[in-house]
């Protein structure tokens, strides 16, 4: 209980009820520790409300589901960490051993198309950064006869407003320092007052979607490569074990899944093989899991 009077905004009935609320919503699990990410993310949307205090915040909501405070409330509690190339052996691998065989499997006519999903992509960094990867990939080794319209790049997130941030493939100074190379910056990028415009070329090769990652993903068809990185931390252990069947589910025969740099060998045991790269853990389907 200490940790509910000593914050003194938000009671422990409270933090129940929208602590359940939001990991019914969109699966993020928030322990009583951590009761101030509602107490300090959720404050202003419950003045703007015009609730009093959080249990009628709640009480608006919940009367109301489908209204824009609802994604208000996700926009405001999901985190958005990202960076350019974050942790880069992703992107490493994908030059040295992914790209070259569907490259070749492109080439032969066994595949007409490569399909990568980027989910939680927050504000677009981790997506451009595969496309420009792919891209650099093409022209670095002077690919003929394949461009980027071979490739579809998907990348969804929960959070309208980062989305909305993501489309634009524009980025401030700050932005843009965390973790992008001089090269693909020049390569890649136009300054602009005090932002960063991507190429359209690069910024254009994305299909952006708001999704919940609850919810079913039968609709998307198979991918070549995913990433689904520094997300699976939030949820609860049941939506975690979900998730991780329907991203096999979603993996063509031998696809890739990226998680980011923590291993989840209980999760994926039976539908993925484990495999290093230096320091990088990653999965690929087994053959015929389903």
């Amino acid at each position: 209980m200490d940790d509910f009077t000593q914050s003194g905004a938000i009671n422990e009935s409270e933090f129940r009820l929208l602590r359940d609320y939001i990991n019914e919503k969109c699966g993020i699990s928030i322990p009583p520790e951590k009761a101030y990410l509602i107490e300090t993310r959720l404050a202003k949307i419950m003045l703007d409300a015009g609730a009093e205090t959080f249990g009628e915040l709640h009480k608006i909501v919940s009367s109301a589901p489908d209204s824009p405070l609802h994604q208000k409330i996700i926009n405001a509690i999901t985190t958005n960490e990202t960076k350019w190339f974050r942790d880069a052996l992703p992107w490493k691998l994908m030059e040295e051993k992914l790209l070259p065989e569907l490259v070749g499997r492109l080439r032969e006519g066994t595949k007409n198309r490569v399909r990568i999903w980027c989910a939680a992509v927050s504000s677009g960094q981790e997506v451009y950064s595969t496309v420009m990867c792919v891209d650099d990939y093409l022209k670095k080794n002077g690919v003929i006869g394949i461009s980027l319209a071979d490739f579809e790049f998907f990348a969804t997130d929960i959070s309208s407003d980062v989305l909305e941030i993501a489309k634009k493939g524009r980025y401030d100074k700050i932005s843009i320092m965390r973790g992008l190379d001089e090269r693909y910056r020049d390569r890649y990028f136009t300054e602009n007052g005090s932002a960063w415009d991507l190429d359209p070329g690069i910024r254009d090769a994305v299909r952006f979607m708001k999704f919940n990652l609850q919810d079913s993903y039968l609709h998307f068809g198979h991918f070549d490569i995913i990433f689904c990185r520094y997300v699976l931390i939030y949820f609860s252990d049941r939506s975690k074990r979900e998730i991780a069947k329907k991203l096999s589910e979603s993996l063509a025969d031998n696809g890739t899944l990226f998680t980011g740099n923590y291993v989840l060998y209980d999760l994926f045991r039976d539908d993925f093989d484990t495999n290093d790269y230096g320091n990088l853990t990653y999965y690929t389907k087994k053959a015929g899991s389903e």
